[in-house]
């Protein structure tokens, strides 16, 4: 009361102190709103994610067939997959497809970046049409790609045929050797526009005083960009290419449209390998199986990329 009474003393002559806020009893408590707004998308989850997730779970250590309930097996599935060569094989490729495609789309998008960041004629247009590619609906691109792969009546073919590097057709989808190589091709098309957009957004929001207190310095464009344009990028690089990496990982339609896993299942991912086997070949718990051993992958991956975006913002 008299710290009150002294802070009163010094309010200036005619000010009247605004009135101590009291808690309304009838009011509820911020947890419970914040609960009550939780509440929708926290049903969503439960419904759409967590749900199928534990079923597949659940599912990947029984033997159930499509029509068939299934019996517990225990880890008889996981155990068939280590000795699969297709299982091995798909596991390699998602490995090699994920690593190869995210690396493209990290060079190639910040060199994209850097030079939409410059001015230049049409600047707005040349963005619109570098990022149009992450409009399309991977269905329609999936399909689009097919028919330039296509051996006969592909665009590609015959720009190859008519340049004179070959004269005849290049199976660009059905030859084992480039199959994988032609996948990896559409993925990097489909989603280089996320990582140009995402780097130069970076790079707009970098001081201009850093780059010309370098210049200033003596230091050159290239001296610039590796001392003082990429540390400043470095948390928007390693967002962006753990989500690429998540999203290329767990890939399905650009596989499953361009070659369904052949030819001879040597383009299977592990995705389409799940589908290919609970689907299918019917095998509902080898396919689940399938699915779950990725999990702890995904795991690390989202555990690492939730530290690094809690990190940057402390």
């Amino acid at each position: 009361m008299q710290q009150a009474a002294t802070d009163a003393a010094r309010l200036p002559k005619g000010f009247t102190a605004p009135p101590i806020p009291r808690r309304n009893p009838a009011r509820k408590p911020d947890w419970l709103v914040a609960y009550l707004f939780l509440a929708p998308a926290a049903a969503v989850f439960a419904a759409f994610i967590a749900y199928p997730l534990v079923d597949g779970i659940l599912t990947s250590f029984t033997d159930q067939m499509v029509g068939k309930a299934g019996a517990y097996v225990g880890l008889a599935n996981f155990t068939r997959l280590l000795g699969d060569a297709h299982f091995q094989r798909a596991a390699a490729n998602s490995l090699f497809l994920t690593t190869g495609v995210v690396a493209v789309k990290l060079v190639l998008g910040l060199a994209c970046a850097v030079l939409l960041a410059q001015k230049m004629p049409a600047r707005g247009l040349i963005r619109a049409l570098v990022f149009l590619p992450w409009a399309v609906p991977g269905l329609i691109a999936g399909l689009s790609w097919k028919w330039i792969f296509d051996e006969q009546a592909g665009v590609l073919s015959y720009l190859v045929m008519a340049l004179g590097i070959t004269d005849q057709p290049v199976y660009w989808l059905s030859d084992p050797r480039i199959a994988m190589l032609s996948i990896g091709v559409a993925m990097v098309w489909h989603g280089l526009p996320f990582f140009t957009m995402m780097f130069l957004a970076a790079l707009t929001a970098i001081p201009g005083d850093l780059t010309e207190a370098a210049a200033i310095d003596g230091a050159g464009p290239i001296q610039r960009f590796f001392k003082v344009t990429l540390p400043q990028m470095k948390e928007v690089i390693f967002v962006t290419v753990m989500l690429s990496a998540i999203w290329t990982f767990n890939s399905f339609h650009m596989v499953f449209i361009l070659t369904g896993g052949g030819p001879a299942m040597r383009t299977h991912i592990l995705p389409t390998l799940a589908y290919d086997y609970g689907i299918t070949q019917s095998q509902l718990g080898l396919g689940a199986a399938v699915l779950v051993s990725v999990i702890p992958v995904f795991v690390v991956l989202i555990v690492l990329l939730t530290r690094r975006m809690l990190a940057s913002k402390n």
